[in-house]
């Protein structure tokens, strides 16, 4: 007899999922109110407000990642929040704290907030991109190729594959020619469409695409130079060896700091770090090849080719490669040789066999960037001349020589010459003081998009530098102040001001009502040691190469400068603060944007590939770090010459 509570019209019993309280749930999140744009986000509790603003779409100035040393990343908060931490009382001043000003990276959100930055999401503004250099003409040979074919059709007499006629309708060339599948699937439907007739687009004997006779797809390609700071992008036709298109714009992942040790160290420290940094820069690159095709009536599955060029770390982050082994002795990347990979598997978007050729690098320091340099200038041709070529940038690269011997270093310039660093260094965008001068006895600058000034990018502390220590403002040691300031450099005293906080004196540059943010820009005592560092390395590289040549400044022919600051900077300011070696002026020669130059040879050229290759595997490279000689050139190249070429 079974139980009587076990009948059938017992309800079964269902456990109730445990029920979260909306309050107790909400404890998790609060809320951030960005102003001036009036935003409301929602935001975990306990994040650290500049990583919130990043989500947000407001990218805050941070040069050393989040990691409270550059103090770039300035918000004024509203809301009640704890006392400044040493950090903060350190990078800011006490007016700056007072008036309410933080750093966003060393402020936790756990409690509602109001926050105001200069900033508005997808705020668009001027910056100065080096887009265009000189293109050297090569012969035409691309890395695919375009080949008219008329197929005979099947018949009793040719009953062979489809796939077969098409080989010998090419020739004996194309005999072991090979195929896609995504090819091969649509290759009876394409054939019979259009009366056996096509123009086969093929890539290292491999049949990527037969298109309709006459059709644009496979007649461009696209090459990237992948900067640190700024992304460009060029559509070439192929055909004609011609660029159509460029664009650029600023890489994203300044966010994570505005250098590749910094962006190192986040991948080191964050779990999806790598994941992250290379998912936004193939974002940044789609979103230029999107422009690039939309401006020119194309569309993604036209493009069956790509060129990219960039620094080591730039390299392996395009690759999803870990650069970890880049940041410390010995310096080893995971991978320098030249390599090729379908487009798709990359996550880039193109035909989807279109493939990617990525520029071979030297050593950890010496990537494909200054190989394409090294291309462009043509100096790996040059029988008799020497040739000096400069990449100024956060690691200053280096390269000397001709056909029969080329050297190479890399020197750890650091990123002053970005404007990273400098009490009011900026990149070269809208507000940036670009060039000074001293005009009818007054100093005269020049803003970038013609604003009230910012701060200073690498070619207007350049230029500055250079004035101060032509009127004796800065003597050849460095030291700012006003005892050596010559007689016509009177107009220098009122702006020589001592410091509140230290034995040393500021140079205003332009005064609170000249300025955008209301607040003085100065030139500090640090600025210029910070600039004598950067400068000093690249110069004592420059020593160390010429040493090893066997020659001095008077026997280089040319001196190729190469990068946004070798395009924009005043050669004699250059060589007055002892950043260039003195020569005459009709010697340097800047290339502009060298690296797109190099991989836009590559890319037309098959000769140019595999002179690249060659290149980066013959080069000598010279590890400045372990020249027992750099630490000597180093420190004497900290001064600044004597010789006053003005």
């Amino acid at each position: 007899m079974k139980h009587p509570r076990n009948n059938k019209n017992k309800k079964k019993w269902k456990k109730r999922p445990y029920q979260v309280h909306p309050q107790a749930r909400d404890r998790k999140t609060t809320r951030l109110n960005i102003l001036p744009a009036d935003r409301w986000i929602k935001v975990k509790r306990g994040v650290i407000l500049l990583e919130a603003l990043q989500k947000a779409g407001i990218d805050l100035e941070s040069e050393c990642g989040g990691l409270g040393t550059c103090g770039k990343c300035k918000v004024r908060i509203i809301t009640a929040i704890g006392p400044p931490d040493e950090q903060e009382k350190a990078l800011l001043s006490p007016e700056a704290l007072e008036h309410g000003e933080r750093l966003a990276c060393r402020i936790r959100i756990k409690k509602s907030m109001v926050v105001y930055t200069d900033l508005a999401p997808s705020e668009l503004e001027m910056v100065q991109i080096l887009k265009y250099g000189q293109t050297p003409e090569v012969d035409l040979d691309p890395l695919i190729e375009k080949y008219p074919v008329q197929v005979t059709p099947p018949s009793i007499e040719h009953a062979e594959s489809d796939f077969y006629r098409l080989r010998a309708a090419m020739g004996a060339p194309y005999s072991q020619m090979r195929i896609t599948t995504r090819c091969l699937r649509s290759l009876y439907r394409k054939l019979r469409r259009n009366d056996f007739k096509g123009d086969a687009v093929i890539h290292r004997n491999c049949l990527l695409a037969l298109e309709p006779p006459g059709s644009i797809r496979g007649r461009y390609g696209i090459v990237f130079d992948i900067g640190t700071t700024t992304l460009v992008g060029k559509l070439i036709d192929i055909s004609e060896g011609v660029e159509i298109s460029v664009i650029s714009r600023l890489n994203s992942q300044f966010r994570y700091g505005s250098n590749v040790i910094n962006r190192i160290q986040y991948v080191r420290e964050k779990k999806q770090g790598q994941k992250r940094m290379r998912e936004i820069l193939i974002r940044d690159l789609n979103l230029i090849t999107r422009r690039l095709l939309e401006a020119n009536g194309l569309t993604p599955d036209d493009v069956f080719i790509a060129v990219a060029a960039g620094n080591t770390t730039m390299q392996h982050f395009l690759l999803g490669l870990d650069p970890s082994g880049i940041a410390e002795a010995p310096f080893s990347p995971v991978i320098t040789e030249g390599v090729t990979f379908r487009t798709a598997e990359l996550g880039l978007e193109f035909h989807p066999d279109a493939m990617l050729y990525v520029m071979p690098a030297r050593s950890g320091y010496i990537g494909g960037d200054l190989i394409s340099f090294i291309l462009a200038s043509g100096a790996a041709e040059e029988n008799e001349k020497m040739i000096l070529g400069l990449d100024f940038g956060t690691n200053g690269e280096i390269f000397l020589g001709n056909r029969h011997r080329m050297l190479t270093c890399s020197a750890a310039a650091g990123p002053a010459l970005e404007g990273a660093r400098i009490s009011r260094g900026m990149i070269a965008r809208a507000g940036a003081i670009e060039s000074v001068r001293v005009e009818d006895n007054h100093l005269q600058y020049r803003v970038i998009g013609n604003i009230k000034a910012k701060g200073l990018c690498g070619s207007g502390l350049v230029d500055l530098v250079a004035v101060l220590l032509h009127y004796g403002v800065i003597d050849r040691e460095g030291f700012l102040g006003p005892d050596q300031i010559q007689e016509e450099g009177d107009l220098f005293h009122s702006r020589v001001r001592p410091r509140r906080d230290a034995p040393v004196y500021d140079f205003v540059v332009a005064e609170p009502g000249e300025s955008l943010d209301g607040q003085p820009i100065l030139l500090t005592q640090k600025d210029v040691r910070e600039l004598q560092l950067a400068k000093g390395a690249i110069a004592a590289g420059v020593k160390i190469l010429m040493q090893q040549m066997g020659v001095t400044a008077e026997d280089v022919d040319i001196l190729y400068l190469a990068g946004a600051l070798g395009n924009y900077v005043n050669p004699y300011s250059a060589m007055r603060i002892g950043l260039l070696p003195i020569t005459a002026a009709e010697k340097i020669i800047s290339l502009g944007n060298a690296a797109s130059a190099g991989a836009r040879m590559a890319l037309l050229s098959k000769s140019h590939w595999t002179k690249a290759v060659a290149l980066a595997e013959q080069i000598e490279h010279f590890e400045l770090s372990v020249q027992p000689e750099f630490e000597e050139a180093f420190v004497e190249s900290m001064d600044f010459p004597s010789r006053n070429l003005w």
